[in-house]
This record gives structure tokens, C-alpha cells and sequence, in this order.
């Protein structure tokens, strides 16, 4: 199946996922040529990931001589198509000010990914997120002929975008990790009922370590032990983290929590943890590798997501692989993931103080709190089994692309 991924990033250590995804295609016989718009930062890979970072086709950094020979090469062979593409490039706009600027570059760089996938015989481009790669998607497609397919995931629909309709509507077929998103843009782009929606969850490798088994949980007392794991980003809502243990303290209900991440709000949240007066209570981990991501599952009683905004965040399949409830937000798919009273609680978004309760509630009832994470096992097991999974993938594929 002569196929390619296409990438804004990879690989990346904050989307573990889609380096499974791959794994899980070739176990299957599916080698999808790979390719991205730049190669990860040093240390923004797992070292066991070297592998596809040495196999991926990367269009930065530029190559002058590259791009200006790809573009002459189309220019003469299929003078109609690039003028064709140029015009494209010119009217996707949104009326955002400088997209024309940025589609033009990527026009450029889709001529050299076109030329990489042509001397490849690759005859579909498959993208995950709705982003840059996707814009380079659409030149691609208008250039060479070579159409695409879109995954989408959360942040990259659910937030504005540049170009999103038309990233979508150009698209082949879509790929959703739930119903939510597709419903959701059915709602905002009326012109996408018409077009091909498929729905295949994220999901682990439950026969393999680190997640072929459940630690037994640790005593609730003396203390609760609370794990969050997200970017440090305002989407993510530390500060609504940060309230809810201060509230928690009030209520005297004991806790330890850990915060695994990086990002751009580190300093910031460490500066608001400090003045709450919780630095004893709340430690920050820093970003972790999977398998270490692992272990702070098996340490904690509960896992927590604080955003504003969420998809359908990997680290939820993972809490529930490791038998521990969940505590989240009640949006977007975020209910399709966790069974409320079953496999954790949902709580109304934005609202510390309702977090700050569920938390309370699971420490006062630890059997509830036990049950949750047998439950979010067996249910871990059913929907979000990567096997199974990366099967429908394979069907989609070989039903649309052949």
C-alpha cells in the first residue's frame, strides 16, 4: 500500500501515540513512507524513537538548492498545475493577514515533498492534526495530484485554526478518535455532512510494558496522591488545579500531587503554588518519558485533567490502563472516555470547587475509589485496545486507498 504520513513534528515525545500508530501499521504489514515539516528539538524524542527520526523525510531546515530545483521541476513539467496551485495559494486566505505569505511557502516546500513522494510511488498522504502539515497538505494535493486524508484530535478543530474548512472539505475522509468532534463539526461546518467521517480511538498496547499490568493501589491514607499530566499551557487550567488543592486543603482532606510537563507556564504555575502556600503538598516533575509517565500512574490514587479545552487526551486511556479513576472535565469527548460513576467523575468545566469535591468524595470513599480503577481497566481493554484499533485503521485504509 503505497501510502505516506505526513507530520508537522515527528517524532514527538509529547504525542507518543502516533509513533505507535506507525509501529502498530507495520506490525500489520503497512510501511507508510514518513515525512514532517521540521525534526523534533534535541530531547523532544525518546531515544527508542531514533529509528523513525533517521527514516523521516524532513523539508526543514531549508535547503535553498532543493526547494528551487523542485519548484523549476514542476514549473516545466506541469506549468498548468503550479500556476494552478499559485492561484490557490493566493485565495485560501481566511482573512487572516500573511496566510497568503504562508501558503506560498508552502507551496515551495510541498514541490519537495511532492518530487520525495513521486520518486516513492506513494499515491495517498494521510496527515494527523489539522494543521501546518495540513495547509502543505492542500499545495500538495493541487500540485502533484496526490490527495490526502486528514486525523483529527481536539485542539486542532475544537480551537481556531487557520484554513480549517477548507483543510477538512479538501480532505478524502477523516479519521476521528470520537463522535464528539465529528458532530461538532458537522455543527460548525454544515458543508462537511457530505463528507467521509470514520471513528477509530486511541488507544495502548495492553500485552506490552508498561501497561500489560495494574500495580495494586497504595492505602488512601495518609494522604490523597493526585497525578496530573499536561503541557503547561493555559488551556490546561493549573491555576484551576492550584485552587482546587488549596480548597481540598480546606476541606482537610490530605493530599500529595504531581504534575508531569513542560511548557511555557512552568515558572508561572511553580511561582502559584509557592503562594498558595502549597509547595509542600505539590511537586513538579518536569517532563517524563513514557515508561516513567508509568510509573507515577502506579503511584497515584487518582488522575486529574484541569483544562478548559481537551480532546481526547491520551493520558486518560493511560490512567485507566493503569486502574486509576479519573477525575476530568465535563467536555468534548471527554465523556466518551470516562463512564461517569463508573470509571471516574466528570465536573462541571472551569469550576475548582467542584473538582476540589470529587477529590474529596474519593478520598472519603476509597472502595468507590478501588472500583473506578478496576472499571477503567476492563473498559481500557475493550475501547482503547491498540490492536483493535490499529486493525479498523488498516481496514480504512485499504477500503479508501486500496
Amino acid at each position: 500500500m503505497k501510502i505516506a504520513y505526513f507530520f508537522s513534528t515527528f517524532p514527538h515525545l509529547g504525542m507518543t501515540f502516533l509513533q505507535r500508530e506507525i509501529r502498530g501499521l507495520n506490525s500489520l504489514g503497512i510501511f507508510p513512507l514518513l515525512a514532517a515539516n521540521r525534526p523534533p528539538a534535541a530531547g523532544d524524542f525518546h531515544p527508542h524513537d531514533q529509528d523513525l527520526r533517521e527514516t523521516t523525510f524532513y523539508l526543514n531546515p531549508i535547503r535553498p538548492w532543493h526547494y528551487l530545483s523542485a519548484n523549476l521541476m514542476w514549473l516545466v513539467r506541469r506549468p498548468g498545475r503550479y500556476f494552478s496551485a499559485v492561484v490557490l495559494a493566493l485565495k485560501l486566505h481566511d482573512r487572516i493577514p500573511g496566510q497568503r505569505l504562508r501558503n506560498l511557502a508552502r507551496l515551495a516546500g510541498a514541490a519537495v515533498l511532492a518530487r520525495h513522494l513521486h520518486i516513492h510511488q506513494v499515491r495517498h498522504v494521510h496527515v494527523h492534526f489539522a494543521f501546518g502539515a495540513a495547509g502543505v497538505a492542500i499545495l500538495l494535493e493541487a500540485l502533484s495530484g496526490i490527495p490526502y486524508s486528514i486525523s483529527v484530535h481536539g485542539s486542532d478543530i475544537l480551537l481556531p485554526q487557520p484554513l480549517t474548512r477548507e483543510k477538512l472539505r479538501r480532505a478524502r475522509f477523516i479519521i476521528s478518535n470520537c463522535h464528539h468532534h465529528i458532530a461538532f463539526l458537522h455543527r460548525r461546518f454544515p458543508i462537511l455532512r457530505r463528507q467521509r467521517f470514520f471513528t477509530v480511538p486511541l488507544g495502548l498496547n495492553l500485552a506490552t510494558d508498561p501497561w500489560r499490568w495494574v500495580q495494586p493501589m497504595a492505602a488512601v491514607a495518609p494522604a490523597l496522591r493526585i497525578l496530573h499530566v499536561a503541557r503547561f499551557d493555559p488551556v490546561k487550567g493549573h491555576d484551576l488545579l492550584i485552587s482546587a488543592c488549596r480548597q481540598l486543603q480546606n476541606l482537610g482532606v490530605p493530599f500529595h500531587c504531581r504534575l508531569v510537563g513542560a511548557g511555557p507556564l512552568w515558572q508561572a504555575v511553580h511561582e502559584q503554588i509557592r503562594t498558595a502556600g502549597l509547595a509542600a503538598q505539590m511537586e513538579l516533575l518536569g517532563p517524563l518519558f513514557e515508561e516513567e509517565v508509568a510509573r507515577q500512574f502506579d503511584w497515584c490514587h487518582v488522575f486529574v485533567l484541569s483544562s478548559r479545552s481537551e480532546g481526547t487526551p491520551m493520558t486518560v486511556i493511560e490512567a485507566m490502563a493503569k486502574g486509576r479513576a479519573v477525575v476530568a472535565p465535563d467536555i468534548s469527548g471527554l465523556p466518551e472516555m470516562v463512564v461517569q460513576g463508573q470509571t471516574g467523575l466528570l465536573y462541571p468545566p472551569a469550576s475548582s470547587a467542584a473538582l476540589a469535591d470529587c477529590l474529596a468524595r474519593l478520598y472519603h470513599e476509597p472502595l468507590l475509589l478501588a472500583k473506578m480503577g478496576i472499571a477503567g481497566r476492563s473498559r481500557a481493554e475493550k475501547q482503547f485496545n491498540a490492536r483493535a484499533n490499529t486493525n479498523a485503521l488498516k481496514a480504512i485504509f485499504t477500503d479508501e486507498v486500496g
